[in-house]
Parts: C-alpha cells; structure tokens; sequence
C-alpha cells in the first residue's frame, strides 16, 4: 500500500495518495484561509511546509493521508486521514478538510468518510475509527451522523484555541455498528 498509490472512487471523487506536488498554492490558500480553516488547528502554511508535512504522512506507517479531487477536473479540494492508527488495538483517528468552499455543502465529506470508513474496516481491518470535533462544527457533525458515526462524549469548554475556550465532540464509529 504504502509503496504504490492508494486510489478510492465515489461517484464524484476520488480519494489518492497526496505527492508533495500536490502542495499547491490553492492548498496554501485553503489553510491560510480563516474561513476554511476555522475548525482546524493549522492556521497557516508555505509549500514548502506542506512538501515537508505530505512527505511526513506518507513517511509514517500509521498515518493514511489521502486527497480529495474532483473527478471531471482532477481537482483537488481537500484531504482526509487516518492517524494515528493503533494497529495493536485496531483503531485510527479520522480527520478530514475539505479547503475548497465551492464545494461545501454538497454531500463530499459524507462520500469521503463513508468510503474511508469501508477501507479501514475491509482492508485494514481495523475495528474502531474515532474523532473529535468542536461542537460548532455542525456541518462537520451532521456528515459524520450520516456517515454512522455515534457521538460518545461531550465536554464543555475543553479545547482552547486563539484565547477562547470550544466545546467538543468525539465520535465514534465500530466496524459493527
């Protein structure tokens, strides 16, 4: 897996490995963007940071890093991971962006988590997947309901970012739910 590239299809998208090519001064943009990056703990970054962090994912055997694109366009929108991935206890912690606000609000971060999901449960074999989120995150809590996931825990005022205290979520998703 690691040696070759990691390719998934929905009908809209698809998910690949990110190349350090893929560090584009549009994904620049994304995390330098206070609107895209709201919920995220990245608040800005060079390219060549971003070579630098896309080369560390790929690097790092309990991390998945993969890009989301257009498939009409080769486009690519945001990204998604898993990591860490525990493989002893076959779980991983999921994270997804997607930087480009045009295509918000459109059902792809339902797509990407569903078919990330499958992956980790049918081919890696993992068991569990969980994550956490701000709780005014509602987009982002509304896509992983629908993807199946369950909220497990709510703590108030327990992430503190830019001088202000967020409630958060975490979630959960088991290979038999």
């Amino acid at each position: 897996m690691k040696n070759g590239t990691l390719v998934f299809e929905g009908k809209r998208i698809y998910l690949r490995e990110l190349k350090e090519e893929d560090a584009s001064q549009e994904y620049r943009n994304w995390l330098n963007d206070p609107i895209a990056n709201k919920y995220l703990e990245t608040r800005s970054a060079s390219i060549k940071e971003l070579k630098e962090y896309i080369k560390e994912k790929k690097e790092n055997e309990n991390c998945i890093f993969l890009g989301i694109f257009i498939k009409n366009s080769d486009k690519h929108i945001g990204n998604v991971k898993l990591e860490p991935i525990d493989w002893n206890d076959k779980k991983a912690t999921l994270g997804i962006l997607i930087g480009d606000k045009n295509y918000w609000g459109k059902g792809i971060c339902t797509t990407v988590v569903k078919l990330i999901t499958k992956y980790a449960f049918e081919k890696m074999r993992l068991e569990k997947i969980d994550l956490g989120v701000l709780s005014e995150n509602r987009a982002a809590i509304i896509c992983y309901l629908k993807s199946g996931f369950k909220i497990d825990n709510f703590s108030p005022k327990a992430d503190k970012r830019e001088n202000a205290l967020y409630d958060t979520i975490t979630m959960s998703i088991k290979k038999n739910d």
